[in-house]
């Protein structure tokens, strides 16, 4: 046996040991009166070494399952040992109750499945078109993981995990709303708009009717567990038809090219447009279920996204389409209606939250 894979079980049973001593001893959360507790990356020293202790051993592991497949002559795939080693931070995310890990975990499926829908598409040979399925399928798993990630978030004891994933959810929404709204992302819409489809590499469209199902299951499920608020759910079935309506398209053309210069056609408008107005309508209902829900972090995270977005788009799609008085008067307005939007939440969140005012605290 490798040297290196003796090594690193030997590196796993101490990073297990001592993990599992620090975490018995660490049992107590911070006082109940912290009402964020849970927003927290570690409880304190002791859980954050204890945590970092639990992803080296799993790292280890991962390491070992590598070497002793490289000692049997490769006979698996690294999308395949990329896999298993997602399987292994779960597990020990949820035995060791490691946020780390299960962060690790989620991004290994991400990484994995843009990873293996790109190599049945390359080992069919079949056109561009096929790469189609990594974005629908990472905006599914997105939309699966913020479902799965309120749900979780009802319950006390996995309040941390339920936070990770519907960050994470957010995340990779956004990312993919944002890359479909510029310019060189509806060129990559144009290229796998192509002839040929997702129906052509049957790998593909399995794995797809698979998250597709259980991202379904998950809206349908937390509307009705009430984990979602309605217009939550609704918004989530809007984004997983859009979605899915990409994997239908046909051919598309959405860029002219001019020399050095490129011009949407009318069908880049329509799509440029339902990119930007589904990408704002998101951050806002990212910001506003915050205030529904009382979460400062959604709160936040939203505002920043807004920003982001206020600034790449005030110099982007419309200033290059607008007449540039009508696109300040345009731009001004919204803002000013953002801002009043946003100050009368944050009112009503500052109400909602502090207790109220009594007489005697009045006189005094």
């Amino acid at each position: 046996m490798n040297i290196f894979v003796v090594v690193a079980i030997i590196i796993l049973i101490i990073a297990a040991i001592i993990g599992a001593f620090l975490r018995q001893k660490h049992r107590a959360r911070r006082a109940l009166s912290d009402q964020n507790w849970y927003l927290q990356i570690s409880l304190s020293r002791k859980d954050a070494l204890s945590q970092w202790f639990l992803v080296l051993g799993s790292l280890a592991l991962a390491n070992a399952v590598y070497a002793i497949n490289n000692n049997f002559g490769e006979v698996l795939s690294w999308r395949l040992i990329l896999l298993i080693s997602v399987l292994i931070f779960g597990l020990i995310a949820y035995f060791g109750r490691s946020v780390y890990c299960a962060a690790i975990g989620i991004v290994g499926v991400l990484i994995w499945w843009t990873a293996q829908t790109s190599f049945w598409q390359t080992k069919n040979n079949i056109g561009y078109s096929a790469v189609i399925a990594v974005p629908v399928g990472l905006m599914w798993l997105a939309i699966l993981l913020y479902a799965v990630g309120f749900w979780q978030m009802r319950k006390m004891a996995w309040k941390r995990f339920g936070v990770t994933y519907a960050i994470i959810g957010l995340i990779v929404m956004n990312l993919l709303l944002f890359s479909f709204s510029t310019e060189s992302g509806l060129r990559f819409l144009e290229e796998m708009t192509t002839p040929g489809g997702i129906f052509d590499v049957w790998q593909n469209l399995v794995a797809l009717l698979v998250v597709a199902s259980l991202s379904g299951a998950a809206i349908v499920y937390g509307w009705i567990g009430k984990a979602l608020i309605k217009w939550e759910a609704f918004f989530a079935t809007v984004l997983f038809f859009i979605f899915q309506l990409l994997t239908a398209l046909p051919n598309q053309s959405l860029l002219i090219d001019n020399h050095y210069t490129s011009q949407l056609t009318a069908a880049g408008l329509f799509w440029a447009a339902i990119f930007n107005f589904v990408l704002l309508s998101e951050i806002l209902g990212a910001i506003f279920a915050g205030y529904l829900r009382r979460e400062i972090w959604m709160i936040n995270f939203g505002t920043v996204l807004l920003i982001i977005f206020t600034a790449v788009k005030y110099f982007d799609w419309f200033f290059k389409f607008m007449d540039k008085s009508v696109f300040f008067i345009v731009a001004g307005i919204m803002l000013f209606a953002i801002g009043w939007a946003m100050e009368r939440g944050r009112r009503y969140l500052a109400q909602t939250i502090q207790p109220p005012i009594t007489d005697n605290q009045e006189n005094q």
